[in-house]
């Protein structure tokens, strides 16, 4: 109902103003109008007090759509205020909470512009566009989220010593001691021909998708221990040459058949090992004739001797029959030394 206007007359008692009963008819109106919007047709509403430029409401149910704009105006306290399944728009504007918490229940929060909060908690899902980035004042892009799920960060992540990363399934798959160790309770799994590095040598272990792992550098075992197992074939060790590794030889160990538990002690002086097929040299004091075994009988011409095939660094073997020759052909009487030979 439009406001009723009392018809006061031109002038006063005139009388073409509107009677006494018209006029209180129009004033009753009026008033019923108000009680019954601000209150229950008899009474306004406890909850509702004003002064000249203040209106207060407590915990009033508010319903309907509230419409227009306000430039200049604030709401000092809201409590258990709820937004039942419509949208709340605030342009160039913002929601200040300085005590206690701001609750969004089963709705959606959307904004456009700049999220400040000092916490915020969740029971649901926090999502942001493809691309969305969390920051501070000074770095804008602390976080960036792409659509493949993949969390860039632009500078370090800390968590307290002893601090856990973990999954649902497994929440401590990982422990950061305060030492800096990191723990795993399973596998390190990385991609195929993955990499591991440090910020000096960001390749330095790649292991390739068959299982071998490439060094970049030397590899140092301080333990002493180096066992080198294998899958049903002789273990080997390649060592190559400093030309492309064009050439390699080989140290490989002896067969199963074998049962050999043996340990080769390398030699303490700088030189050569030579082979069963080599053809180098070996120096005479490396022969340990004193350790050997006597022959225990008497020399016999087929006995076998090494000789320096005319000293030219040849080795070959021969007889002790080719000894008696060589002295039978330089000496005077060669019947005569055959006879005291025997």
């Amino acid at each position: 109902m439009a406001n009723q206007i009392l018809a006061l007359g031109t002038t006063a008692d005139d009388g073409t103003g509107d009677n006494l009963r018209v006029g209180g008819d129009k004033i009753n109106d009026n008033f019923l109008e108000l009680y019954t919007a601000l209150g229950d047709g008899d009474a306004i509403a406890s909850g509702i007090s004003a002064s000249a430029t203040v209106i207060s409401l407590v915990a009033p149910n508010i319903s309907g759509t509230v419409a227009g704009t306000q430039t200049a105006a604030t709401i000092t306290t809201l409590n258990s205020t709820t937004v039942n399944a419509g949208t709340a728009t605030i342009a160039a504007g913002s929601i200040t909470d300085s005590s206690g918490a701001i609750s969004f229940g089963n709705e959606n929060l959307t904004t456009t512009g700049t999220l400040g909060v000092g916490a915020i908690t969740t029971t649901g899902a926090f999502k942001g566009a493809d691309g969305y980035t969390i920051g501070n004042a000074s770095v804008a892009a602390v976080m960036t989220l792409a659509s493949s799920g993949i969390v860039t960060f632009a500078d370090d992540i800390l968590i307290k010593d002893g601090g856990t990363i973990g999954v649902a399934s497994a929440t401590t798959a990982m422990t950061i001691a305060s030492t800096g160790i990191v723990t795993f309770v399973d596998d390190i799994l990385i991609k195929d021909a993955g990499t591991i590095g440090n910020a000096t040598t960001a390749a330095a272990i790649q292991i390739e998708a068959d299982g071998d792992i490439v060094l970049s550098d030397d590899l140092y075992i301080s333990g002493g221990l180096l066992d080198l197992k294998n899958e049903g074939s002789v273990s080997q060790i390649k060592l190559y040459c400093e030309s492309s590794n064009a050439h390699a030889q080989t140290l490989q160990s002896a067969p199963h058949s074998a049962a050999s538990s043996s340990v080769c002690v390398l030699p303490t002086a700088s030189g050569t090992l030579i082979g069963t097929g080599d053809t180098g040299t070996l120096p005479l004091v490396a022969i340990d004739i004193d350790g050997g075994t006597d022959i225990g009988a008497d020399l016999a011409t087929a006995d076998l001797i090494i000789v320096d095939d005319a000293a030219g660094g040849t080795n070959r073997k021969a007889t002790l029959a080719r000894v008696i020759t060589l002295v039978q052909a330089n000496i005077d009487d060669p019947v005569a030394l055959a006879l005291a030979l025997g």
